[in-house]
């Protein structure tokens, strides 16, 4: 059996390749650390996102980072792993709805806010029932946006 040193290393090198753009020589190292009995939550997400990225076994990606999602749900960056691979998927609404309940846990969370800016994605109106382009839905936005920033 590997060392600790070993697994964590492994892990490193996994995620340093999936930072430089190489997810399938990540998906081996990641894999290894799985293999080697370490069954933690950032493993299966990274493992997912590397899936997803070199199109391996999409739906496999994302069951691996939903394993996480449910498993570690306070930690954010495993939200944002899960929408990169609904994103890679096509599925754009699932992303968004992932990474706002990524959001519902920290809502001034920066990376989470910068992967729905581009998305486009905005916040629902003030008032649902009313069009986005409603006079009162336009100046009670503006209103909350500001009471939400101090």
């Amino acid at each position: 059996m590997e060392t600790n040193d070993e697994t964590t290393r492994l892990f490193d090198k996994g995620l340093a390749l999936i930072k430089r753009g190489y997810p399938a020589e990540a998906i081996e190292c990641l894999e290894q650390v799985i293999n080697q009995g370490h069954k933690g939550s950032a493993c299966y997400s990274w493992l997912g996102v590397a899936m997803a990225r070199s199109k391996w076994d999409m739906a496999k990606a994302e069951e691996l980072c939903k394993m996480a999602v449910k498993k570690d749900f306070y930690v954010t960056q495993y939200y944002i792993n899960l929408a990169e691979v609904y994103k890679l998927r096509g599925n754009k609404v699932k992303a968004i709805e992932t990474l706002e309940a990524g959001l519902e846990l920290d809502g001034e969370n920066k990376a989470i806010l910068k992967e729905l800016y581009k998305f486009g994605a905005r916040k629902r109106p003030a008032i649902p029932i009313l069009s986005r382009e409603n006079p009162i839905n336009k100046q009670l936005g503006i209103v909350l946006s500001k009471m939400r920033k101090k």
